[in-house]
């Protein structure tokens, strides 16, 4: 479906239009109406962004893809992808930033299925905050890196632990996720191209994920945050929400 409208950034006279339609939205004391003064910082800050159509703005988007971001759209237009345009206009913001992994809060609770449907999963975020019934999803970056392709890739495995895992008697158990992908060899600077990037999310219950690299054997094993894990190609994103992997640099 054609999303008629256009993204751009908000700008002072938007929000005397958006505030009509959200008090006129607001119901038994809830409603965006009621964090209007997150709403005029955002802007102020430069970090609000809304959906327009010859009318004004009937959706808007604060913060970006973060824990912060409020994401609304007028009533009367839900239901015709304005939620999601805003969305993944603010996620290719966001990748081009390298911000490999994105987390959100969902408030309403209600939204879960709509950011699942955008390729968000559940953020376990046991020590995320005090607040347990408070809910937050993450998306992990999988961009596609084109110029590795062909017949001479080889077959990186990657996992992901708790940090527990370093301190245990009784071998590594069960990683908590697995990834896969193909790689191009250089021999030359000794790095290995991954096909698609590889995202690791900073969750607390990972308490300090633990990756490890492995290819004819295993290249490294250690705390994501450390940097032993930097020096082998692991990037801290710059929101601080977790890791990601385009090259591996091999030990000498």
């Amino acid at each position: 479906m054609t999303v008629m409208g256009r993204i751009r950034a908000a700008v002072k006279t938007d929000l005397a239009f958006i505030h009509d339609w959200l008090v006129l939205e607001a119901r038994d004391g809830e409603g965006f109406v009621y964090n209007w003064h997150l709403i005029e910082k955002a802007l102020d800050k430069g970090d609000m962004t809304v959906f327009t159509d010859a009318g004004g703005a009937v959706g808007f988007l604060t913060y970006g893809i973060s824990p912060s971001s409020i994401l609304q759209v007028r009533s009367d237009r839900q239901g015709q992808h304005i939620g999601r345009a805003l969305v993944e206009d603010a996620i290719r913001r966001e990748e081009a930033l390298n911000n490999a992994v994105l987390i959100v809060q969902c408030e309403p609770k209600s939204s879960v299925e709509f950011w699942a449907r955008m390729g968000f999963e559940v953020h376990r975020n046991t020590g995320y905050s005090d607040h347990q019934d408070i809910v937050y999803m993450q998306r992990l970056s999988k961009i596609p890196h084109e110029n590795v392709r062909g017949d001479d890739l080889e077959m990186i495995s990657i996992r992901v632990y708790p940090s527990s895992v370093l301190y245990s008697d009784s071998g590594k158990g069960t990683p908590d996720r697995v990834y896969y992908t193909m790689a191009r060899f250089n021999a030359d600077n000794r790095t290995l191209e991954l096909a698609r990037r590889v995202s690791v999310a900073n969750e607390p219950m990972l308490r300090d994920p633990v990756v490890e690299i492995c290819w004819c054997g295993q290249i490294f094993i250690g705390k994501a945050k450390h940097l032993e894990a930097a020096t082998i190609g692991l990037k801290l994103t710059p929101n601080h929400c977790g890791w990601y992997l385009d090259v591996i640099n091999l030990p000498d």
